[in-house]
Parts: C-alpha cells; structure tokens; sequence
C-alpha cells in the first residue's frame, strides 16, 4: 500500500513526528507534536509551518533528529540527493547550517553519535562531520563495499569505533584500519531497515521482505529471524530491546515481545518467531485506515494514521494491557463542525455540498502545447477562409439563406475531397508519410507483451523511431530502456538497430531521467550493459591507431620505391645524349651539334653513325698498316743483323 509520506521519523522522547510529503510538484518537511490530546486520546493540534525545498529536482533521502549541544537545542538532519545534509531548526521553520561532501552524488543514510556525523553516498564513499566545529573531518572508501543502502554507528563508550553497513550483505567495518572486519549473510533485496538494539545485538530488514533478522556482533551468528504478516515497512524498539514494534504494508502493526528470549524446547531451537500482538485502526462505517508509522517505549505505543491524504493523526495506547487481536475505532471527523479539532488550514465551508479532501485531488502538469498550438492555428485558418467567404458578394445560383454551420460542412467537405483527389493525382511511386507507433509501443510497456514489443523494436525508420519516442510518456521510457538493455545483452548483433533507441530515448527524455531518485539502481542492467561495452572502446581505438600507422608506413615505402624505379632511366638517357652530343662535338662532324639534334634528330643520328663507323674503321686500318710496316722493317732489320 502506497502511502503519501515519503520519510518519517519520531525524535528519541516520541513527543514529535517529522515527515516528508509532496505538495505539487515540491517536498515539505513538517513536524507534528504526538503528545497534545484530547480527553478522547486523539491529537487536535496543527503545526502549519512547513519547510518548503526550493526546487523541485530535489528530494529529502533521509532524516535524523539530533540534539545540538553547542545551541541545547533540537534539529533534524537532512540528506538530500544533490549531496548536501542540512541542518533544519523545528523552532525557526528554516535551515540553519548545509554541509557538503564536495560531490552531487546522493546521500543514502545518516547516522549520528553524540557530535559526530557519518554518512554515506551513492558512490559508496563514508563521510566524518564535526558538528561542533561544522566541518568535514575525512572521507575515503573501502574495498568490496558497493551499493550501500544503510549505515549505522555501532556504540562503544563515546567514541565510534565501528560501522555497520549493508547493501545485500551487511559489513561490520573498523574505521581506524579502514576495512572489512566481518561479513554477515545478507537478504535477497537491498536492505531498507538496520539498527542496533543492544550493545551486542543488531537487527536487519529488507525491501519487499517480511523476515527481520537479528545477529550477535561480535559472533556474527543469527539470534533469531522475525516473521511478520506482511510486507515490513517501519520498525521501532525500546531500549531494552524487550518489544519491538513494525509496521507492514497492508496497514497494520504488529509488535514482537521479547524477541531475544528463546521459547523453543527442543536442542537445535527454532528461531524463527511470530508477533504476540496485532493491532488495526478501523473507521466506525467498518473502513480500515493504514498505520504508517509507530512509536513504542516501554508500556506506551503512539501509533499515527493519515486523513485527508496528508494530515497525521495520533493515538497513544498501553499496549500490554490489550488483546492479541486488536482494533481501534476512530472517527474521520468529515463533518467535524468544531473549529478548534478542525485540521483544515481555512476551515470549510459549510454552505458547500461537498468539502474538498486533498486525497481526491489531483494535478496534471506539461509544458508540451505544441498539438494545441497547431489545434489553434487551425481554427484559426478555417475561421478566416469562412470570414472571406462571407465578404465576397453572393452569386447568382447562391442560396442566400445559407447558414454558418452548412458552410463549415461544406469546406470540411471540400478540403476532405481535394485531399482525395490530390492523393489519386500524385505519383504512386512517392513514399507515403508513415506516422508513429507510439500506441501499440506504450500496450506493449503496460502489458509486458514481449512479442508486440518486438514488433515495434523491428522498425529501421529513424524518424518513425524518434516521433514515436517523442510521443512516449516519460515514465514508459524508463520501462523501455530496461527491456533494451536486456535484448543488447542476450542478443549482440542487435546492438546497431537497438542504440538507435536508446538514443533517442535518453535525448528526448533525458531531462525526466535526470530527475528520477536512484536512478542508477533503476536503470544498472542498461549501465553495466552499455559500460562493457564501452570498455572495448579504447582497445579498438588503439588497434585502430597500429592499423592506420603500419599502412602509412607501406604507403611511404611503396612511394619511396616508385620514385627510385621511375628516375633511374630518365638520368641515365639523358646521360647517354650529353655524352653522344660531346663526342660529335669533339669529331667535328657537325658544327652545331644542338640545331642538328634539336631539328632533324632521326637523320642526322644515322649519317653520324655512318660516318662514326667509316671514321673509326679508317682509323683501325691505319692502325694496322702503320703496324705491319713497323713489323716489317723490324723483321728486316733483324734480318740484316742475322745474315
């Protein structure tokens, strides 16, 4: 059962409430007096001062009362989800002192111990605050600790020497060595409820659960498990941990005495055990009103109930001195005429047939007028035709007696034919204006029909795609990326077509997906999904970058090898002709050698050629004749010397 309070919490006396409400589209954080009754046991005074926070994008996570001794005064602590605690006077109705983590990450549980503040946040650093001195005292972060929900100090003297904290599994930590002491078994749900009871005793809740476990400290053993009825939503406990009181999902309150105390016979002992008492708040016309909050020290039991939506209401009870099985009878007061029991903050009015009850009203909001803006337009158009209509002089086949609504019967009939036949006039082959899906995609959101779902996730269009996104209520697409996220993680080779979804969606609808508390936990299968495979990012770029560098390189050698193969020859022709032209140059066979290269180079090359041969081969006959004469007259003259 929903209920309107977000937060709620009684201060350490129960002679005061605080809690969290939504007023429009903004928290309020009121305190309500328990104590102040009638003779009929029932609280008749309203505090009208609220804490108003200024912008709606934030939210109170958390809510602590704490006794200031450097003031003797009382104030409430407030974590809120932008990463600041405030320090709320009840007294002056407005915040004192903020203190910041230096990070806009959310604050997920407080926990205070004489001056001495501890927090959390969603990235599971630990914070230390002074709140003497109102300062930061150290951060920092333990290993194998994520996902906190929960913390609570465990008491030793008036020091803090330890920790508890817990996601699934809860952790015993040792603040000064900055670690993991023990580990405790956990619950299947992120757990929502851990306090210490006892000095050597803590107990544990989770989400959605109806089991309390309670465990030693310093063994780690479970003492004892707690099974309610329902669903556990609240729990309080007395100090002496001889009763402990929870309230469940389905409006009731069930109380647990002597928790600690075995009633088994047998040896191995049962430790599961069951509420001894069960209390209900009924309305005389026999309707049941939810208690959603509970107070128990000692003998008394202050329970608080809402009517009218939002306005607390209170009751004190002995509760050992009533039945197991117990109801109280309240009355609604909806035609209380008392004007000093009346909670209305302007009373009513008694003229009227109904009185208004804020638990029947309800405020839509958007800022979207764009289809109202072309709905004007429009109207607009088809007023100012007709309007033209009407000023041109009647013609003679026209009938006079024609009325306004005939004549707008007339050009819805006209547009609707022109648009017929403009349509049979156009060329077929045109592509037709698809319109979006976003009916049959929001069916398949609500109903969980996978198979419709897949229909519509089939579409390649981008721009059927992002009008159909468009016009997708904000919430569905929460519900949307998440059946994304997991058809990306089973299914890979979908990824291309299916990021265009995810585009879209967080592009279009990133603004309300910004404002969604815990949206980490809501959309982690989507973030883990898209951050492994972001992880592949940097070695692709970096193979990418090897790639690039070693066809670079053979681009250059091959280039570098060209330009040596293509101007060899080129030098060494050029070569042959300079040395050609000198030799003909030196015979003198031409005169000017270039005029007769440059004008009859094919010609010229084979006469000089010819000429060439006949000159070096008179040359070599000269050579031989000049040596066989001298070879002669050296034989002969031997000859003489002979003889």
């Amino acid at each position: 059962m929903d209920s309107p309070v977000l937060q709620s919490a009684y201060d350490p006396s129960g002679q005061y409430l605080c809690y969290v409400t939504v007023a429009l589209d903004k928290q309020r954080v009121g305190v309500q007096p328990t104590q102040r009754a009638t003779s009929s046991g029932v609280d008749t005074v309203w505090n009208e001062n609220f804490l108003y926070l200024e912008d709606s994008k934030l939210k109170v996570t958390c809510l602590k009362w704490v006794n200031l001794a450097s003031s003797d005064t009382v104030a409430i602590i407030l974590g809120m989800n932008n990463g600041e605690i405030w320090l709320y006077s009840v007294l002056a109705n407005e915040v004192t002192y903020k203190f910041t983590t230096g990070n806009s990450y959310e604050i997920k549980d407080i926990d205070l111990m004489g001056n001495q503040l501890w927090c959390i946040d969603s990235s599971d650093a630990f914070y230390q605050f002074d709140l003497l001195q109102f300062k930061l005292l150290q951060h920092f972060r333990i290993n194998n600790c994520v996902q906190l929900n929960k913390l609570t100090i465990v008491p030793a003297g008036d020091s803090v020497a330890q920790l508890l904290v817990a996601s699934h599994s809860i952790s015993l930590i040792d603040i000064e060595e900055k670690k993991v002491v023990m580990t405790f078994p956990g619950h299947v749900s992120p757990v929502s409820t851990l306090q210490v009871i006892t000095n050597e005793f803590f107990i544990s809740g989770a989400e959605g659960d109806r089991f309390l476990n309670v465990y030693d400290i310093h063994s780690g053993m479970t003492k004892c498990v707690l099974v309610a009825e329902s669903d556990i939503k609240e729990l309080s406990h007395s100090g002496q941990a001889d009763s402990i009181a929870v309230t469940t999902e389905d409006g009731s309150l069930e109380i647990f005495v002597d928790p600690l105390v075995s009633s088994s016979t047998k040896k191995r002992g049962n430790k599961s055990k069951k509420s001894s008492k069960k209390i209900q708040i009924a309305s005389k016309d026999g309707r049941k009103v939810p208690i959603y909050n509970a107070f128990i020290n000692k003998d008394l039991l202050n329970v608080s109930w809402l009517q009218n939506a939002t306005m607390p209401y209170f009751k004190n009870l002995q509760w050992r001195e009533i039945p197991n099985e117990y109801t109280v009878e309240i009355s609604l007061n909806w035609n209380n005429k008392n004007k000093s029991a009346d909670r209305d903050l302007h009373g009513k009015d008694l003229a009227s047939a109904t009185n208004y009850v804020e638990g029947n009203a309800r405020v839509t909001s958007g800022d979207n007028f764009k289809h109202v803006d072309d709905a004007i337009k429009s109207w607009e158009r088809e007023l100012t035709s007709l309007e033209q209509e009407q000023a041109k002089p009647p013609q003679a086949n026209e009938l006079l007696t024609e009325t306004f609504g005939d004549k707008l019967e007339s050009s819805t009939v006209a547009r609707i034919s022109g648009k017929k036949t403009n349509l049979k006039g156009s060329n077929l082959k045109t592509a037709t204006t698809t319109g979006t899906v976003t009916v049959i995609l929001s069916q398949a959101l609500q109903s969980n029909d996978h198979s419709l779902l897949e229909t519509v996730l089939n579409n390649r269009d981008e721009r059927v795609i992002r009008d159909t996104i468009f016009r997708l209520k904000p919430a569905l697409a929460v519900i949307l990326l998440e059946r994304l996220a997991e058809r990306i993680a089973r299914q890979t080779h979908r990824q291309g077509p299916l990021n265009v979804w995810v585009k879209w969606c967080l592009i279009i609808h990133g603004g309300y997906l910004v404002s969604i508390p815990n949206l980490m936990s809501t959309l982690s299968s989507l973030h883990s999904t898209l951050k492994r495979r972001s992880d592949l990012l940097p070695r692709l770029l970096a193979l990418d970058a090897r790639l690039d560098c070693t066809i670079n390189k053979f681009k250059t050698l091959n280039y570098e090898a060209g330009d040596i193969h293509s101007s060899e020859p080129v030098v060494e022709e050029d070569e042959d002709d300079v040395e050609y032209n000198e030799e003909l140059d030196d015979a003198g066979l031409i005169e000017d050698g270039e005029e007769s290269y440059g004008s009859e180079e094919e010609e010229e090359g084979d006469s000089d050629n010819e000429e060439e041969q006949k000159h070096t081969s008179s040359k070599q006959d000269g050579r031989l004749e000049t040596e066989q004469s001298d070879g002669e007259e050296e034989a002969g003259y031997s000859d003489v010397e002979m003889e």
